[in-house]
């Protein structure tokens, strides 16, 4: 029986490359466009009754919102891609002439750096846009006042509840889906550069890859922690739990 050729990674025609480039481009500017048509409007709308200042709050909170959310996220996924890329064995086992990972790998070592920043810029665009529309809760948590009424539980001011909880809530959201995308881009590229393996029955991970992973994990668990310690408050006024009562 013949041996096979070794699959080598798959080229893209012009014709492809120009196709995914114009859906690309045109996808951007659907979404980038409408937002400025939303933003062009509520311009107007807000000058029309006299309240420019006001919009102008809503905007500059929503552009650092979305400045320092994608920042966050894009940085530490950028930061773990590049912890774990420099971790890499010196020597990565190759399964065959067919092993489908090390075609990936040659693509990616080859277009390293489109791959090391693009990535990254992509994820923490992604994530600034989600973060725009949350500039209530971060107008509330800065300008909140005392509502001069405690809760006979936890001896706080309700305004606590009105205003700093919500806030501490969406920015471990943040947290949690910063470690999450960090610790699955560290665990991808790990595994396509010989730091996690999965021959045999248990798999194998390299040392590196072992307490970096273990570092982000052990980062989750303690934001779920927090988690749970907010958890707490949000039982005071919760209708499925009648433990705490006279709130």
């Amino acid at each position: 029986m013949a041996n096979r050729h070794p699959v080598g990674v798959p080229v893209l025609s012009r014709r492809a490359r120009i196709l995914i480039t114009v859906g690309t481009a045109a996808l951007a500017a659907l979404i980038v466009g409408s937002r400025l048509i939303d933003t062009y409007v509520d311009w107007l709308w807000f000058g029309e009754v006299g309240f420019s200042s006001v919009f102008s709050t809503v905007l500059v909170t929503s552009l650092v919102q979305f400045l320092v959310v994608g920042l966050v996220v894009g940085g530490l996924l950028a930061l773990n891609i590049v912890i774990a890329y420099r971790a890499r064995p010196v020597f990565v086992p190759v399964v065959g002439p067919e092993d489908p990972i090390a075609r990936y790998r040659t693509a990616i070592v080859g277009r390293l750096r489109l791959v090391g920043i693009g990535v990254p810029v992509l994820v923490g665009l992604i994530a600034g846009l989600s973060a725009l529309g949350d500039w209530q809760t971060l107008q509330m948590f800065l300008h909140g006042t005392s509502f001069g009424v405690t809760d006979p539980q936890f001896h706080k001011d309700v305004s606590f509840y009105a205003f700093e909880l919500p806030f501490y809530r969406k920015l471990l959201g943040w947290a949690f889906l910063a470690v999450v995308i960090s610790f699955l881009g560290a665990l991808l590229t790990h595994y396509l550069f010989g730091g996690l393996r999965l021959a045999g029955r248990g798999g194998q991970l390299s040392g590196p890859a072992r307490v970096q992973l273990g570092i982000l994990a052990g980062t989750f668990v303690l934001f779920k922690a927090v988690g749970y310690f907010l958890d707490r408050y949000e039982l005071l006024f919760s209708r499925r739990n009648p433990l705490f009562t006279g709130a």
